[in-house]
């Protein structure tokens, strides 16, 4: 037992390794989580701000502890920084290329939207009825992780939509033939 804490308080490169791979595992669900909250009290300037106030705290915390006890408590402060910079440098670009595939990926769906119109002058109840009346497998979840929602209303028209960052939903509407984003 005393060998575990003696390892924690002067990590090897093991305890390092092994720290940097579960705290990256955390900090990555902790982002993407928060990635689709959109309210007051949970949101994305609030996560922010909790992160970088608990990994002050922590770097206060670790060099108190470090000086105390002789330890090097610091160095697991100093990679969940590291690694929470990384995440955000490389977040935003894979938000905007996931965003652009899953409406992509629609434009499938759109077009077998208007494939069904053609050939029954409507639109179908859903998109279920539209793969089954067209023989398609069309794709049901976004690049993003959320799944397409299909309304119809009226004889004319439909939207397409998901869920996608910061709890924004995209929207196409066949009347207008494009894409919109509301929260």
């Amino acid at each position: 037992m005393k060998k575990i804490i003696q390892t924690i308080l002067n990590p090897n490169l093991t305890a390092m390794i092994l720290y940097g791979v579960v705290s990256f595992i955390v900090l990555t669900a902790y982002v993407w989580r928060f990635s689709f909250v959109w309210e007051f009290l949970f949101s994305v300037t609030h996560y922010i701000i909790g992160l970088l106030a608990i990994l002050a705290f922590g770097l206060k915390f670790t060099y108190k502890m470090d000086k105390k006890h002789g330890a090097k408590l610091k160095r697991y402060v100093w990679i969940s920084i590291a690694q929470l910079i990384i995440i955000w440098m490389v977040s935003n670009p894979m938000r905007t290329w996931q965003i652009e595939s899953s409406k992509n990926k629609a434009g499938l769906i759109i077009e077998s939207l208007e494939t069904y119109r053609l050939q029954n002058d409507c639109y179908p109840a859903s998109l279920a009825e539209l793969g089954n009346k067209l023989n398609l497998d069309l794709p049901k979840w976004t690049n993003i992780g959320t799944k397409y929602l299909y309304t119809q209303y009226g004889d004319e028209n439909y939207s397409l939509a998901f869920t996608s960052y910061y709890g924004y939903m995209a929207s196409y509407y066949n009347e207008y033939g494009k894409w919109g984003f509301t929260d």
